[in-house]
């Protein structure tokens, strides 16, 4: 059974909207071309926003204050840029965070000041681990008033912390401001959030009043301004020039010694970048190998081939590997999704261990002393790849096991019955959730087919904001994109409903409502029901229809495998935001995982 809900509003673009009336002097509009010089905030904020657009960071996410204002006034006076408002922070910085993914350079973040900022940290946090550059600007009360017992003010220096590549506190916008300065700074901030492992940075900036777009004398000069237009037509913006490795040859031949002597090889491919030139390595690497695999969900190379080793949450897949207990192990990209390859590795102690990854961090939860990080520079590693006896008697066995395991029935409609029904429709512009929806896609689904190119928040792997991410996406790619969730998941990031059907942004919103938190139905927790339920479960009677239908978003509701697979296909083609929600019990994955078994 199909229940839908149809759209009632039309979605309306609230950038447009950002700035009713613009400023007017002496009964004329102030469009005053670049740079903004109505007062030394807009000013200030103008040449900002102005080295931003020339980096190629035009999309401002902006929220709602009074002291912002000044950037809200500037950005609305220059034709370069575009505005999304986003009437809640933590939504506007996941919106940017996604649309840093779908673009490679900066987003930019503007809000008012107080506790508005702290709103952006679990968005920034992810950035700062995934290397997502974001360039975030606070506004700011001026330094008389941080201790003052102000209202909406509190000590914003270092907001951030740890979790930004750099801070850095402007002066407030003043006649004595040094020009060549802001504009050196803004350009060193945004490089620094791009250069090598990319990642946030910020700035606080205070404002005096006026904060409002209104002329004062001493505006800038018209000396000040084409002073600024000169130092600014001056610099010059290029992209960062990636890092590369470069073994010595010390480091490759230990590396081909290794491969050459092993007799029983393991490729583990996890997350890779969007650069096709290293899948393409990687591929070519899987083939000179010719070792059983595993990739990840988040590699792109998922399912390209038959002979993938099914996930170990699988106890047969675990007891076969266990039985071959590889000697070599490379793991290439960033870690997997799953765990258990990690605790697999940990008990083979003679096996030798490459981890070939971009990553900063240990990439080993073990810390095992065998392991060999380092960055991959796969033109030298296949060239000196040595050429290998290949012996397929063990991946033909797990081979055969993934075409056993592919022929299970699900006892009900559960998460798996969805991740395939939307491999099978489509294999790129999909957003996956956390928790159980990517991992129905990981461990859950066996045949081979074509690449299933994916995006997903893998940083710290946080179950909020999934939908802004998914948002931003859409936004920068001008496509639309499926996002696969959970309903916890999306309890906590509602707003972003309201947000998607006031949007340009298109999102096919696959909504698995199982009534509560059921990834931790297949965890060992589930046998001590007494802990899990109900502070660790959260079980609900909630559905999604009311939100939608407060939002105006279309909305449909399927109870079978079949409803979901006639409506996924028919909102695909029409191409439209919607909220698909499908209805499933709450022991539905655990009945699967034990069918699996």
């Amino acid at each position: 059974m199909v229940f839908r809900i149809q759209r009632r509003l039309s979605p309306i673009d609230l950038s447009r909207h950002l700035i009713t009336s613009l400023p007017v002097k002496k009964g004329k509009l102030m469009t005053s071309s670049w740079p903004a010089d109505h007062n030394w905030n807009i000013f200030a904020s103008s040449l900002l926003i102005e080295v931003c657009a020339r980096f190629g960071s035009d999309t401002f996410f902006v929220s709602p204050g009074y002291r912002d204002a000044p950037f809200i006034a500037a950005l609305t006076l220059n034709p370069k840029v575009q505005v999304v408002s986003c009437w809640d922070e933590r939504a506007a910085a996941f919106q940017a965070l996604g649309w840093a993914k779908g673009k490679g350079k900066p987003a930019v973040l503007i809000c008012t000041s107080g506790t508005a900022g702290a709103n952006y940290l679990p968005a920034i946090i992810e950035a700062r681990v995934d290397h997502i550059p974001l360039l975030v600007i606070t506004a700011d009360r001026p330094f008389e008033l941080v201790f003052a017992s102000a209202q909406q003010v509190i000590d914003q220096r270092d907001f951030f912390g740890r979790f930004v590549k750099k801070s850095l506190d402007f002066p407030a916008p003043s006649p004595s401001m040094n020009t060549k300065a802001w504009l050196s700074y803004a350009r060193m901030l945004l490089e620094a959030a791009t250069e090598d492992r990319a990642g946030p940075v910020h700035i606080n900036l205070p404002f005096h009043a006026p904060l409002d777009p209104v002329a004062q004398k001493d505006s800038p000069s018209a000396e000040q301004i084409h002073s600024a237009r000169q130092a600014l037509d001056a610099m010059s913006f290029t992209r960062p020039v990636p890092r590369r490795a470069d073994w010595p040859k010390e480091l490759l031949a230990d590396f081909a010694q290794d491969v050459k002597k092993a007799k029983r090889g393991l490729l583990l491919i996890g997350r890779l970048s969007d650069e096709e030139a290293d899948k393409t390595a990687i591929r070519q690497l899987r083939s000179n190998l010719g070792w059983p695999v595993f990739a990840d969900v988040g590699s792109g190379l998922k399912f390209e081939t038959e002979g993938e080793i099914p996930d170990l949450t699988i106890p047969a897949s675990r007891a076969l590997l266990e039985r071959y207990k590889p000697d070599c192990v490379i793991h290439v990209g960033k870690r997997l999704v799953t765990r258990y390859f990690d605790d697999a590795v940990a008990s083979w102690a003679d096996a030798s261990y490459w981890v070939l990854s971009d990553e900063e961090q240990v990439q080993d939860p073990y810390h095992l002393p065998q392991r060999r990080q380092h960055r991959a520079d796969w033109a030298q590693i296949l060239a000196i790849l040595p050429t290998l006896n290949r012996d397929t008697t063990w991946s033909n066995r797990f081979i055969n096991l993934g075409r056993q395991l592919n022929k299970v029935k699900s006892p009900s409609f559960n998460f798996r019955d969805v991740a395939e029904i939307v491999r099978a429709s489509t294999n790129d512009h999909v957003f996956l959730g956390n928790s159980t929806a990517i991992r129905a896609f990981d461990s859950w689904c066996f045949s081979p087919g074509a690449g299933f190119q994916v995006v997903a928040n893998r940083g710290v792997s946080g179950i909020e904001g999934l939908l802004s991410t998914t948002i931003g996406l859409s936004l920068a790619t001008e496509k639309v994109w499926t996002l696969i969730v959970g309903d916890i998941a999306m309890l906590h990031d509602l707003n972003a409903i309201i947000s998607l059907a006031q949007s340009r942004a298109k999102v096919i919103v696959v909504l698995v409502n199982n009534v509560g938190g059921r990834i931790f139905e297949t965890l060992p927790v589930q046998k001590y029901p007494w802990v899990k339920d109900p502070l660790i479960s959260t079980p609900h009677a909630f559905n999604f229809a009311g939100i939608s239908a407060m939002a105006g978003l279309d909305y449909l509701r399927c109870q079978s495998q079949s409803d979901f697979e006639s409506v996924f296909h028919d909102r695909q083609r029409l191409g439209s935001s919607c909220i698909i929600e499908c209805s499933q019990d709450a022991e539905a994955d655990l009945n699967w995982v034990r069918a699996l078994a």
